[in-house]
């Protein structure tokens, strides 16, 4: 049985995005079965450019758009990962996990450095539980 990890930021065009990306392929690599979905609370139209062309540089593939939150999306989570989002509107889930990740446009390497080490300590902690 696979675990649904949602991650959120406001516009689902740069720290989730990237954070869904690394997850997944953290997940691959250590062969945890993880479900990876990403939304935000006001999305833009498009990814980030700098996160995208980063992203792809880097052999991960940006095929998503980004999409409004809804509550079904937190029903479906086993676990909800926010990076900034206000939630209040929402159903509550218990099982809510708070980043705090420097801006993109502020400084984009802290940002990446940022999600990877939160993403690397998530997958820990659910390989621990599956072990």
């Amino acid at each position: 049985m696979s675990t649904k990890i949602l991650i959120l930021c406001p516009h689902n065009a740069a720290k989730s995005v990237v954070a869904g990306a690394y997850l997944r392929r953290v997940a691959e690599a250590r062969g945890l079965n993880l479900e990876v979905n990403t939304a935000g609370t006001e999305p833009d139209a498009h990814v980030l450019p700098l996160v995208r062309e980063q992203l792809e540089s880097d052999g991960y593939p940006v095929t998503s758009t980004p999409r409004l939150l809804t509550a079904d999306d937190l029903t479906w989570a086993d676990r909800v990962v926010n990076i900034g989002c206000v939630l209040a509107h929402l159903p509550r889930h218990d099982a809510v996990e708070h980043w705090g990740i420097p801006n993109f446009s502020e400084d984009p390497s802290a940002a990446f450095a940022a999600l990877s080490e939160h993403v690397d300590r998530l997958a820990t902690s659910i390989a621990d539980l599956h072990t």
